[in-house]
């Protein structure tokens, strides 16, 4: 049984609508970790007129997005979590370094130190997604994270660098790298994650149903908020695809398909195959009123069924605005031998290395020696 839990309907902790499509392997060593009680939970709606859910110390947006303060306030007054959009590039992140994430012109008195954290792009994306595992986590749950990992990595330009145990802060400025901390919640926890990179730490918290073997499209799911993705159903012109059957979702959950209308970035058309959408059940009997009825359904009157992976439009989002960058302790930008254009085709290595050129000032060569250990 594979469980789907991307919508929690965020006022329980309540299990997600179950699959059948495989079974899942039995995990050997789940640690004593008790479930979170449930927290109060408070429906907020803002000045934008846009829901929200407080929950503890947290806002949730759309079912599993955490926001930052910054987001919140974004949200409350412009109705969008990313504020104004900025007028540069929307492309891949480039003059940072892979593995910190840090400006690469930083000068030695930490002028610079302002505007870290911010790139010229809608969604604030990263150069190598930086992350740690946190220490509660066991073998089984850091192999099944990995397994997410290594399916973004061989299947898209994202990268990632284990920096456990390894330094937070900059040695030298004092500044927080940003980072991505993969957190336990309790077998019944909520998965939840930021949407890209909001400077310093930012938890993916998952929930040990996630953490079973066979649920890497959960944690998949949630990783690709972090790297900047949205969720498939509150498209702006989703309208024209799906009907939402709002009689059978109840109040407290509707924010969760709220359409997005600003500062928002698409590929092609609706994309049923997300990894990123809702299926169009939810066991969640604090969400809709009636279980065997569906939340949504496609205009033919279909069921929707969420992607238990990448489908090539996800693939194609984040291949658009990641490099595939390899980890490296000096400042040149080298490449992975394998390149994915949006349209999904690789790079050849002719194209590789006049890229790869094009980002060392006209050197196609890396140095000798200055690649790290990347080990997940």
């Amino acid at each position: 049984m594979k469980v789907k839990n991307y919508f929690i309907g965020l006022i329980a902790l309540s299990l997600f609508a179950v699959s059948c499509s495989k079974e899942m392997e039995p995990v050997q060593d789940v640690p004593n970790v008790p479930d979170n009680q449930e927290e109060v939970s408070e429906l907020i709606t803002l000045k934008s007129g846009v829901v929200v859910l407080k929950q503890g110390d947290n806002h949730y947006y759309e079912g599993d997005i955490v926001l930052s303060e910054e987001q919140l306030k974004s949200l409350d007054e412009q109705g969008t979590i990313f504020g104004e959009k900025p007028s540069g590039e929307s492309g891949p992140v480039v003059n940072v370094h892979p593995a910190t994430n840090m400006p690469l012109d930083i000068d030695k008195n930490g002028d610079n130190l302002k505007s870290l954290g911010l790139y010229p792009t809608p969604y604030n994306l990263w150069a190598m997604v930086r992350f740690v595992y946190d220490d509660a986590l066991t073998y089984s749950q850091k192999q099944a994270i990995k397994t997410a990992l290594l399916e973004i990595e061989s299947n898209t330009n994202v990268r990632f660098y284990n920096a456990t145990n390894q330094d937070t802060i900059h040695p030298v400025y004092g500044f927080e790298y940003p980072y991505i901390e993969f957190v336990h919640t309790g077998f019944f926890g909520k998965n939840s994650s930021y949407v890209g990179r909001i400077g310093g730490r930012q938890e993916v918290k998952l929930s040990g149903l996630a953490l079973l073997y066979g649920n890497s499209d959960i944690i998949i799911h949630e990783i690709l908020h972090a790297c900047g993705m949205l969720h498939e159903q509150c498209r702006p012109d989703r309208d024209n695809s799906v009907t939402i059957n709002w009689s059978n979702i109840k109040p407290d959950a509707r924010h969760n398909f709220t359409k997005r209308t600003t500062n928002y970035y698409m590929i092609g058309s609706y994309d049923f195959n997300s990894i990123m959408g809702y299926d169009s059940y939810t066991s969640d009997t604090k969400a809709v009123y009636n279980t065997n009825q569906p939340m949504y359904t496609k205009k033919d009157g279909s069921d929707v069924s969420a992607g238990d992976q990448m489908s090539n439009l996800d693939k194609a989002w984040v291949n658009g605005f990641y490099l595939p960058y390899i980890a490296r302790s000096d400042t040149y930008a080298e490449l992975d031998d394998v390149v994915y254009k949006q349209n999904g085709s690789i790079m050849t290595p002719w194209e590789r290395l006049q890229l790869q050129a094009q980002l060392n000032y006209g050197n196609p060569n890396p140095p000798p020696g200055g690649r790290i250990p990347n080990n997940f």
